[in-house]
């Protein structure tokens, strides 16, 4: 039950934004993809949400063609957190983190897990506001709760064959958030939600993932465990950064991974990795 890419090419404007891509999400994956801006990062995901066909290659769930899942099947095994999200309506909190069960039909019948996602989430006290008048960072949590209730099952059910899929989506939020958002998600991927994190920020991803798929110009550098962020050699090819400055990220990367509660595995791992 995995949700796999093969060798994923796209072509916009008449140049390669994607270039051979693969990998595969399984059950329990926390994975960050980064790389410097341009690199591909939200084109694959976008890819992977079905929500643009690569020109070549193929995106599979479960073995089976994304594309041709009917589209409330997908929506019931993907849930998926884009960079920004714009609504108009003059939704209330609450009314917004309900639409995450609307691909099951079941609004009414869970609110007991939308509150438990909103108090996850920290906006059980913003439940009555409208969501055009929350910060940035307050709707994106919002929008959080939303995409985690969607799989909220999970978490009594297992949630193997159930993905979460993240896009750049806590630039509003402050540093406390941003870590205690992702630290919920491991409870998801605990559970055996495949997740896949598209980030900017290294620290973040070193606390967090296992795995790290480190794209540059469209293609891949590097795919292993998340010790490739600790190497100053593979950053400075990812990130075009000069020597010292590619040291520092290193070190500063390897303390945050020494935090990371889900990598108790040791730097011997780094023998298997994926390296262009």
């Amino acid at each position: 039950m995995t949700l796999s890419a093969k060798h994923l090419s796209v072509r916009l404007g008449g140049r390669h934004i994607l270039s051979d891509v693969s990998l595969e999400v399984s059950s329990g994956d926390r994975i960050a993809v980064l790389g410097a801006n341009g690199a591909g990062k939200s084109t694959l995901l976008s890819c992977l949400t079905n929500e643009l066909r690569a020109d070549q290659g193929d995106v599979l769930l479960a073995g089976q063609a994304l594309h041709r899942m009917p589209a409330t099947e997908r929506a019931r095994r993907l849930a998926v957190m884009p960079q920004s999200v714009t609504l108009s309506f003059p939704l209330r909190v609450h009314e917004v983190v309900a639409l995450g069960r609307s691909p099951h039909m079941d609004e009414v019948r869970t609110r007991h897990w939308q509150q438990e996602a909103m108090q996850l989430m920290d906006v059980w006290h913003l439940r009555g506001r409208e969501y055009t008048g929350l910060s940035g960072g307050e709707q994106q949590r919002t929008q959080m709760a939303r995409v985690l209730v969607q799989i909220w099952s999970c978490r009594e059910k297992g949630g193997e064959g159930h993905y979460l899929l993240l896009d750049e989506c806590f630039s509003a939020a402050d540093p406390a958030h941003q870590h205690s958002i992702m630290n919920r998600v491991s409870e998801f991927a605990g559970a055996g939600v495949g997740v896949l994190a598209v980030m900017h920020d290294m620290a973040l991803a070193a606390s967090w993932a296992d795995r790290v798929l480190l794209l540059k110009q469209g293609e891949v550098v590097a795919f292993g465990p998340v010790e490739l962020l600790t190497m100053p050699q593979i950053l400075q090819v990812v990130y075009d950064l000069p020597g010292l400055l590619a040291n520092d990220y290193a070190r500063n990367n390897r303390h945050w991974m020494i935090r990371n509660p889900a990598n108790p595995a040791p730097a011997e791992r780094l023998r298997e990795y994926s390296y262009a």
